[in-house]
């Protein structure tokens, strides 16, 4: 008889602590909105425009639904953005002493970009009064390192987003939110580095350095203090739509 009162003494004690019903446990999880299987469904139906609108409210969320909102959108954002039938793009006439790089500082339109919409391989063959299609743009980078997320905006608008694969330790003293600047976009192949004005340039590897010496590269190219790593695929789409000066914001969360 003691035996069976200490039985009921001591269940009556853990359901005192106990949730209500298993229900009302899982309520304590963090959901995934329905949202995201919509606009995988819309993707999978070629809707993206539909999916992408579906998404905006959750694209600036710190937590996992925002970062696989980023990644559904950029899959259809970065097309749309480089396109010649983007809203922003002009028709810019070649005029006597123009060269590339002068385009691209003056149209704001970063020198990649202009030779993929107008089909050009060689950056020194332009002709006086030729139309060029340009998009003139200024974006800014966040880089989340503990998150291993890199993002791309236009304002308000999620342009691309992209996963780091590795990265350099960072001194626990050193995670802190700092702005600085892409200070150079470096080209190599086979491990050597490729001039931009080379012709060979296109076909390089790409690789971003930062006014703070970080890094961002695919492999051992590079000579930053601090290396994030990314798959050459992304990086090099990254880097096409970046240019010296841009924005860059390395992100670590407020403790």
């Amino acid at each position: 008889m003691k035996l069976t009162s200490l039985i009921f003494v001591v269940a009556g004690f853990f359901n005192a602590f106990a949730p209500a019903n298993a229900a009302d446990n899982f309520s304590l999880w963090p959901r995934r909105p329905e949202e995201l299987e919509q606009a995988r469904r819309l993707m999978q139906e070629q809707k993206g425009g539909e999916a992408v609108l579906l998404l905006q409210p959750f694209v600036t969320d710190e937590g996992i639904a925002g970062r696989e909102a980023r990644q559904i959108c950029g899959r259809v954002n970065v097309p749309r953005y480089l396109s010649r039938m983007h809203p922003g793009a002009v028709v810019y006439t070649v005029r006597k002493g123009d060269n590339m790089a002068r385009i691209a500082a003056t149209q704001k339109c970063p020198q990649d970009v202009i030779m993929m919409l107008n089909g050009i391989v060689e950056p020194s063959a332009l002709r006086v009064g030729q139309k060029l299609v340009v998009i003139p743009m200024r974006l800014r980078v966040e880089i989340r390192p503990l998150q291993r997320e890199v993002s791309v905006w236009d304002g308000q608008q999620l342009v691309a987003d992209y996963p780091i694969l590795s990265m350099d330790e960072v001194p626990a003293n050193h995670r802190k939110t700092v702005q600085t600047e892409v200070s150079a976009r470096e080209g190599y192949l086979d491990g050597l580095a490729v001039p931009v004005r080379s012709p060979k340039y296109p076909a390089s590897e790409r690789a971003l350095l930062f006014s703070n010496g970080m890094m961002l590269s695919a492999g051992n190219n590079g000579h930053g203090s601090m290396q994030m790593k990314m798959d050459q695929k992304d990086l090099n789409e990254l880097a096409m739509m970046l240019d010296c000066g841009n924005e860059v914001s390395i992100i670590y969360p407020k403790r």
